[in-house]
């Protein structure tokens, strides 16, 4: 059965120039919520990258922090470099910031600690309290820049400088 539908008075269709008023401003808000989209994604990223930087410096601290309260004397060869050496005075561990073509790394022993840029990497020592400061500035392809900074307690232990 077909039925036949006819407007009742007082009723008219859609003109096509409100059909594309509704179409502009559908676009308009989609537009808008697409744009809200992708901040809310770039922002997860960036959070995700910060939280594995994190991660990557925690790791890096703890190692080092680790091998030194290991080590029998401590010899820090410059600004950001340092040794460890075992009782028998052999060394067990070189920590340096090195720059080479993928930029500057941390390294031990000759081997890159991380895959991000090191832009910082300081030893400092307090010989009244026999403390060793570690602070390490990392930072990511994309920009991101992180800081740790650790402080490592060496009793009994001997500092060479």
């Amino acid at each position: 059965m077909v039925a036949n539908r006819k407007l009742k008075r007082g009723q008219r269709g859609v003109t096509l120039i409100e059909l594309m008023v509704a179409i502009v401003a559908s676009s308009i808000v989609l537009f808008a919520l697409g744009n809200i989209v992708l901040a809310n994604q770039k922002a997860m990223k960036r959070s995700q990258n910060r939280a594995s930087m994190q991660g990557h410096t925690t790791v890096i601290m703890a190692q080092m922090a680790r091998a030194i309260r290991g080590a029998n004397s401590i010899e820090i060869i410059g600004a950001n470099a340092f040794r460890l050496r075992d009782l028998s005075g052999s060394v067990t561990h070189t920590y340096q910031l090195v720059t080479n073509n993928d930029g500057p790394r941390l390294q031990q022993d000759g081997v890159a600690m991380a895959e991000m840029n090191c832009t910082r990497f300081t030893v400092t020592t307090n010989t009244d309290t026999t403390n060793v400061t570690l602070d390490l500035e990392l930072t990511s392809p994309e920009g991101v820049v992180l800081n740790e900074l650790n402080t490592v307690a060496i009793r009994n232990r001997t500092l060479n400088y």
